[in-house]
């Protein structure tokens, strides 16, 4: 009876610490994605610049650091299809308010309707992603 408290203590353990790294992740990443696009719809090109360059080498920092987690477990899967997600719906908003700006200035209005499309291709994106992407747990052998 002892052992499976303690196997339940510890699967639930596991479980938590996938939760709070998920959280991290995916908070931080979109986090920096939202600064980078506002300092851009902003005309604040230093800070997007380094908005830019700490979310490639946080998502690549993370992505070393937690690849088991990435490949191994449910949660992992999930969150590298949202950053891939968030990567797609980055640089096809950027694309899109580029190619907006050719013909009319970027307004305030505009800048938080691309923002909002922003979010609407992450969910649309992961949606038609996960089915492929997200198998499961993976048992080691």
């Amino acid at each position: 009876m002892a052992r499976n408290r303690n196997r339940r203590t510890a699967a639930e353990e596991e479980e938590s610490q996938d939760l709070k790294r998920q959280e991290r992740i995916f908070l931080l990443t979109f986090g920096l994605m939202i600064i980078l696009l506002v300092s851009l719809y902003l005309g604040l090109y230093p800070i997007s610049t380094i908005a830019a360059v700490v979310l490639v080498a946080s998502t690549i920092g993370f992505y070393i650091k937690h690849k088991e987690f990435y490949k191994m477990r449910d949660r992992g899967q999930r969150t590298w299809c949202v950053t891939i997600s968030m990567y797609l719906s980055l640089i096809v908003t950027i694309g899109c308010a580029w190619y907006f700006t050719k013909d009319a200035p970027m307004t305030m209005d505009y800048a938080l309707v691309f923002l909002f499309g922003y979010m609407f291709f992450v969910y649309m994106v992961y949606r038609t992603l996960s089915p492929t992407m997200v198998v499961g747990n993976k048992r080691r052998r």
